[in-house]
């Protein structure tokens, strides 16, 4: 399997991360972000972003979406529980994740990063917008992990997706302190083999 992939991006390290919990091998193809509008890598990924997955003729991309084919390969690893519940629970979590947490991260990353790269001033109406939101739904995440070690119970898809969407968190100006559930979470999840990059 080839994995178009970025180095920095959380989208991407998703997908590195359950492959190696999963003991899959990835082929890592090295995207330049600023190529993402070429012909070549819209025919395989007509959004323009990263990560896409390439296994035989298969091409898949949106991570949530490849988290979850890969976590199908390894059903017996639990990643993806089989049981209709469990398996719900994690897909809520997933789905959360992306909906209500990691757009509102990327748009503190355009906003605090990008754009200061670039030489931009940021738009203080995104950043209040993001912040506003983050603060809405992170007091949910800590709700749930106050009196349970992983989102769904188990260790699944859902707290890679989103643990990886918030590491580096803090370079995007979004500090954990007053989450410390979130914060013992996130240290949980740095402690396995499979989050070393």
């Amino acid at each position: 399997m080839k994995l178009y992939d970025a180095k920095g991006s959380p989208n991407c390290r998703k997908v590195r991360v359950a492959a190696r919990e999963l003991g899959l091998a990835l082929e890592l193809v090295p995207v330049d972000l600023a190529g993402t509008r070429d012909p070549e890598h819209l025919a395989r990924n007509p959004t323009g972003k990263v990560p896409t997955l390439v296994d035989g003729e298969f091409v898949l991309w949106e991570s949530g979406a490849i988290l979850v084919y890969l976590a199908g390969k390894r059903p017996e690893s639990g990643l993806l529980p089989a049981e209709a519940e469990a398996q719900a629970s994690t897909l809520r979590w997933l789905f959360f994740a992306a909906t209500h947490v990691q757009p509102w991260l990327s748009l503190l990353g355009q906003e605090r990063i990008l754009k200061v790269r670039a030489g931009k001033m940021p738009d203080a109406s995104a950043i209040a917008l993001a912040e506003r939101e983050l603060q809405r739904f992170l007091p949910l995440l800590e709700e749930q992990l106050a009196t349970r070690e992983y989102l769904a119970d188990e260790y699944s898809i859902a707290d890679i997706a989103l643990g990886c969407g918030l590491e580096g968190c803090e370079r995007r100006g979004l500090e954990l302190t007053p989450y410390p559930a979130l914060v013992r979470w996130r240290e949980r999840l740095r402690q396995r083999a499979a989050w070393a990059d």
